[in-house]
This record gives structure tokens, C-alpha cells and sequence, in this order.
């Protein structure tokens, strides 16, 4: 038996025993996103003009670092799952694909408000989606993204868009935090 077929094996038998546990993340990621949110979602209120391209080199660079993050932290933790990141990566590229798709309407014409509120719809139902399927502290700061666009979309109130940035921030950073302590804990 080869020494790749045995680490191929020790990989499938750690990741069977482990899939019965809630991943909680890589806190780096959380913190990363904690502050690439807020900083993005403040734009709408504050500099519109600069909204679409930060998120087009944050969006695309805090996803390849997020990227990296993961992988770094599968080494570190010596278990190698790659049907997991399988799903992760496809998950976070169906997520950025959904995004790119909500500036659409623009090319028709359409307000920028249009094309931002239907981004936000779409982060609420990725995040939401992954908190249930992938990292369940990321089911929060979903929930956080989706009563966001209920209100920005019902009531349209002054800095809206900063507020909800704080308060995603607030609960990616928690979340960054609980992944931190759970794993003091586990140890």
C-alpha cells in the first residue's frame, strides 16, 4: 500500500466520523467578511458611485482569500475532506455567479437601487443557505441579510445600508468569535 493511498484512506475514514459534526468555519474567513461587509454596504448610503467596484475587487479577492483561508486551515488541521470543499467552492461560486447576475437589470437601465437590493437578496439567501447546508453560524448573519431587504425593500430608510452592514459585521464577527472559542473548547 502506497503512502498516497494510505492518506487517501485516513482522509475518508476522519471525514466519515467527523461528517456528523457542525462545521463551525475558519474565523479568519468571518473576520475578513466582518470587515469587507460593512465597508461595501456603506458605500450605497455614502459613495455610491464607487459601490460596484468595490465589490467587484472585494467581492473576487476576499473570495479567493477566503479560498485560501480554507485551504490553509484543512492543512493545518491535517484533514483533508475534498468532497467538502467540493461543495463549499461550488456553493461560493453558484453564491458569485448570483451576484454578478443582479447588476443585470442595469444594462436595461434600471436603478442601481434595483440592481443593490436584488444583491442583497441573493447574500441572504446564499448565507442562509450555507448556515443551513455548510457552517451554522453562517445561518445568522443570512437571517441578518434577509430581514435587511424586507426592511430596505418595505420602508427605504435613511442609511439602511450602513446599518445592515454593521449588523451583518456584527454577527460575522460573532460568529468568527464562536468558531474561535469552540475550538479552544474542542481542545
Amino acid at each position: 500500500m502506497s503512502p498516497d493511498r494510505l492518506q487517501q484512506d485516513l482522509d475518508y475514514v476522519v471525514a466519515a466520523v467527523r461528517r456528523h459534526d457542525t462545521s463551525l468555519g475558519v474565523p479568519a474567513i468571518y473576520f475578513l467578511w466582518a470587515v469587507l461587509v460593512p465597508v461595501g454596504f456603506a458605500l450605497p448610503d455614502l459613495a455610491p458611485g464607487i459601490a460596484g467596484p468595490y465589490w467587484l475587487v472585494a467581492g473576487i479577492g476576499g473570495g479567493l482569500l477566503s479560498w485560501w483561508l480554507a485551504v490553509r486551515d484543512a492543512r493545518r488541521s491535517g484533514i483533508n475532506d475534498t468532497a467538502d470543499g467540493r461543495r463549499h467552492g461550488l456553493h461560493w461560486l453558484v453564491g458569485g455567479i448570483g451576484f454578478l447576475v443582479c447588476w443585470l437589470p442595469m444594462l436595461r437601465g434600471a436603478p442601481i437601487e434595483l440592481a443593490v437590493g436584488n444583491f442583497l437578496l441573493v447574500a441572504g439567501l446564499v448565507y442562509t443557505l450555507a448556515g443551513v447546508h455548510l457552517e451554522r453560524p453562517l445561518l445568522w448573519s443570512g437571517l441578518v441579510m434577509l430581514a435587511a431587504y424586507v426592511v430596505l425593500t418595505v420602508f427605504a430608510l435613511p442609511y439602511t445600508w450602513t446599518i445592515t452592514g454593521l449588523a451583518i459585521g456584527v454577527s460575522l464577527a460573532w460568529a468568527g468569535l464562536s468558531a474561535v472559542r469552540a475550538a479552544r473548547h474542542a481542545a
